[in-house]
């Protein structure tokens, strides 16, 4: 059954991509949206004379992945100024509560769970070095938190940030929903879903011709080889493994991946009964 939510954005500079906030209703958070232009702008917001989260995102042009620094401040503004000698960044995501709730402790707590489950989900290259420690806080306020990190991952793929995984899917739309890519030295299953194309931990993506050196230009190789997203198979010498589950953008993006070629994740992903994705996507109107 759908859940609808309802999400009300201010562009406080009357532009796209200028300076703006998000709001979810029945939410007590606020979600500030800024490019680095208009960064003097929000550092003269009120509510960043006080505690919050706060993301500083660029993004690798090489592997069309995002880099992010994630933070928190008992007075943000002064320290969001304090980076402004870091050169990656040309946003920022800055979180806080409408109602002044965030203290601390909060904000310590809510950075630690952040930076941990996009160490995790692996979906960006994060600038911090250790996961912070998490703080003690009441079995009363974790509760809390909990659902107020819920709403920010929530906010942050709602805003097309591929930080941190929102959405998760139960067994049964796993099993009914699972689709095939095969090849030479390729076993790939995944789903389709609404934040990109899940290739699932296990699924072997093949070793291209060039790849035994693994510095023949394919940057996002390297890249998951080097966070552990993938590994030399142990069964097949001509083979990578996932080693959790992966999100790419596309079907043809996850299809040409695995199969080390250009491809039409459309025709290239099947269902069990072998049925192109091509096909279960066209709709008689």
């Amino acid at each position: 059954m759908m859940n609808p939510k309802k999400i009300e954005t201010l562009l406080l500079e009357g532009t796209p991509f200028g300076l703006r906030f998000h709001d979810l209703a029945n939410w007590n958070g606020r979600i500030f949206v800024t490019p680095r232009a208009s960064f003097n702008e929000l550092l003269k917001r009120t509510e960043l004379s006080r505690s919050g989260v706060y993301f500083l995102i660029g993004n690798d042009e090489t592997t069309n992945r995002l880099k992010v620094y994630i933070g928190e401040a008992d007075v943000l503004n002064s320290r969001l100024y304090s980076h402004n000698s870091k050169d990656f960044w040309n946003e920022v995501i800055v979180v806080v509560s409408k109602d002044e709730s965030l203290d601390k402790a909060s904000v310590r707590y809510m950075e630690s769970v952040l930076v941990k489950r996009s160490k995790d989900d692996k979906q960006c290259d994060l600038e911090n070095g250790n996961v912070p420690v998490i703080k003690n806080l009441s079995e009363a306020n974790i509760a809390v938190m909990d659902q107020f990190i819920e709403n920010t991952i929530f906010m942050l793929s709602t805003l097309g940030y591929r930080i941190i995984r929102y959405a998760t899917s139960s067994n049964e739309k796993v099993v009914d929903n699972m689709m095939f890519c095969k090849g030479p030295d390729t076993d790939a299953r995944g789903m389709e879903t609404d934040e990109g194309f899940i290739v699932f931990k296990g699924s072997l993506a093949r070793i291209g011709k060039n790849s035994s050196d693994e510095t023949n230009g394919n940057n996002l190789l390297t890249k998951l080889l080097e966070n552990g997203v993938l590994q030399k198979s142990t069964e097949n010498p001509n083979s990578y493994v996932f080693t959790q589950d992966y999100v790419f953008s596309s079907p043809s993006a996850a299809s040409g991946f695995v199969l080390a070629r250009s491809s039409n994740g459309r025709l290239d992903w099947q269902d069990k009964s072998g049925i192109k994705l091509k096909q279960l996507q066209e709709v008689s109107i």
